[in-house]
């Protein structure tokens, strides 16, 4: 995600601390950054930025670019716009499934995510999902499963345990930032390949 600016544009500059809001709450999902169209303008003609500031998301390929449209920077709808293309391979837990879940491939660590959303995925494990996809199973359960939130003895939401194999007792992750990095660096110990994340703060070029 890109906004294009220019100095002089006093839009940009009002809308600066809001851009980087969003910037703060996509850290390490995506890459977040900003152009100065004054001084690299040869980079925005070849992309066809015409009006400032704009603000645009780059979709996995071969999806095409989106900008956001509005007289106005609503952080909320641009965030929605970015995180919309961000996976989930996360599933939802029950009592019926939760044996299934937590025996099948006994060498894969499984994290869990107890919430108290009543429906929906969190960007969170949908974010962590798709980016440990191959090493990882994810699970959400919520807080409406009282047997399992009892079993796991989960009182607060939201919270997040790791499981290594059968005979061991659950990880819990102790933090009270639930950021995506953050818990990023607290399940990526248990990943079979420590992988770096992403730089994804906001940086003006």
């Amino acid at each position: 995600m890109v906004q294009f600016y220019k100095k002089n544009d006093g839009r940009a500059k009002q809308e600066k601390e809001a851009f980087e809001k969003v910037g703060s709450e996509l850290k390490d999902m995506i890459r977040v950054g900003a152009l100065d169209c004054d001084e690299f303008w040869k980079i925005c003609d070849a992309e066809k930025v015409t009006a400032f500031p704009t603000y645009r998301v780059y979709p996995p390929f071969p999806a095409p670019t989106m900008d956001f449209q509005g007289d106005a920077l609503d952080g909320q709808k641009l965030k929605q716009m970015a995180t919309k293309w961000i996976g989930n391979k996360a599933i939802e837990i029950n009592l019926a499934n939760h044996d299934t879940f937590t025996k099948e491939k006994e060498g894969t660590p499984k994290i869990l995510l107890f919430t108290d959303k009543e429906k929906g995925f969190p960007l969170l494990i949908k974010a962590l999902s798709e980016h440990f996809e191959k090493t990882l199973d994810f699970g959400l359960i919520r807080s409406s499963e009282t047997a399992l939130t009892k079993k796991y003895k989960v009182k607060t939401f939201p919270a997040l345990l790791i499981l290594k194999g059968k005979d061991t007792k659950p990880i819990f992750y102790e933090g009270t930032d639930f950021s995506y990095s953050e818990v990023f660096r607290f399940i990526n110990v248990y990943s079979e390949t420590f992988i770096f994340p992403g730089d994804a703060e906001v940086k003006q070029t």
